[in-house]
């Protein structure tokens, strides 16, 4: 099978029938540039409910997704443990593919599976996009612009609580590999390289409120589970360039407050939209002023399917790649520095660089005129 054909719309496979499914299928039904034509999980049951939701086409095993000849692109929307094994059977199939945060949570493999990509002539992109919802990139702007004048520090916090009141499966979000280090991390960290250019060095605390949790909904409800990594992880971030900052990511608030992003600068202060969201507005806070003002917006950017519509479009060669799998690589570095730091080392060297994601163009959607529905 050859990917990448320069006609028609990108025929996508995908792997994994779980809960996300819900967050991306719906917004990429009936688009004229993707068509959703076939679905695999191990659990092909739940691959069939999934077909028959969402009315794709076909559905089985993953095996089922890789050998079917039409498919350029996978959605790889597996548990986080999994995403590296199946990325790498997707590169080996010839296919491009889409991953679901985080790249992984080995360094060593996902660094193999760029090489394999590259080597393929294939494309990987990574979650998260929330970047290119329209608020932040409103920010970028604003901060390429020189309104805060020269960023000078920056402060991130995602104040949540445990997703086992909610998530009817959340095991695995308190097992190695999760925690909100890894779960929500890649959001907060993915917008600071974005907005800041890459980390160079960490430093962090790791805590655990309890050694277990309760779940709190579905037909496991009263379950207790055990906590393996801390649920709360703060970080002092030492970037590239220089400058200072800061990011808190914890599971034990006991009301979920959301997150924030506050970019400092020598000419005020920049608030961005939550970097968990699509959606919310700039705000700029001028030196000397005391009410933030908020920004405009341009309405360029999108919603949920802005990575992968992004991504179709890069398969066709109609613009770069703006959720590159060597973001979410470097970030993945972070990650695993972190969580290093957290358990001991007084601070970890971060190796790997990585160029800012250019804007969007003015105009830009994922969603409207591009996208209408057939």
């Amino acid at each position: 099978m050859t990917a990448g054909s320069t006609h028609g719309p990108v025929r996508v496979g995908v792997i994994g029938a779980g809960d996300v499914t819900g967050l991306y299928l719906p917004p990429l039904a009936g688009h004229h540039e993707l068509e959703v034509v076939a679905v695999g999980d191990r659990q092909t049951e739940r691959a069939a409910a999934v077909a028959e939701r969402y009315g794709i086409a076909r559905h089985g095993d993953a095996r089922a997704v890789l050998d079917a000849a039409d498919v350029e692109l996978v959605l790889n929307l597996t548990n986080p443990t999994s995403h590296l094994a199946i990325t790498r059977a997707v590169l080996e199939s010839g296919r491009h593919v889409f991953s679901e945060k985080p790249l992984g949570t080995d360094l060593a493999e996902a660094r193999a599976l760029l090489d394999l990509a590259a080597g393929a002539g294939l494309l990987v992109g990574c979650a998260p996009d929330t970047h290119l919802g329209p608020g932040f990139q409103d920010a970028l702007r604003l901060l390429a612009d020189g309104a805060i004048g020269e960023p000078v520090f920056a402060r991130c916090e995602a104040v949540l609580a445990g997703p086992e009141i909610w998530h009817p499966r959340p095991q695995f979000l308190y097992a190695h590999g999760g925690g909100p280090l890894f779960d929500i991390g890649p959001y907060y960290l993915t917008a600071l390289v974005v907005a800041l250019g890459p980390i160079a060095r960490v430093r962090a605390v790791g805590t655990r409120r309890s050694e277990t949790r309760v779940i709190g909904s579905g037909p496991l409800a009263g379950t207790e589970f055990p906590v393996e990594v801390p649920s709360l992880t703060t970080a002092i971030l030492e970037f590239a360039s220089g400058i200072a900052g800061t990011v808190v990511l914890t599971f034990d608030s006991a009301s979920h407050r959301g997150g924030r992003f506050e970019i400092l600068g020598t000419r005020g202060t920049l608030r961005t939209p939550d970097p968990n969201m699509h959606e919310g507005t700039a705000a700029l806070l001028p030196a000397g002023a005391t009410e933030w003002q908020d920004v405009p917006s341009r309405k360029s950017g999108g919603g949920r399917p802005a990575g992968v519509v992004g991504m179709v479009r890069a398969i066709r060669g109609q613009e770069p790649l703006r959720t590159p799998a060597r973001l979410a690589a470097h970030v993945l570095e972070v990650m695993l520095g972190i969580d290093a730091a957290s358990r001991g080392a007084s601070s970890v060297e971060v190796h790997s660089r990585v160029d800012r994601p250019a804007l969007l163009p003015a105009g830009w959607s994922a969603g409207l005129r591009e996208l209408s529905p057939r």
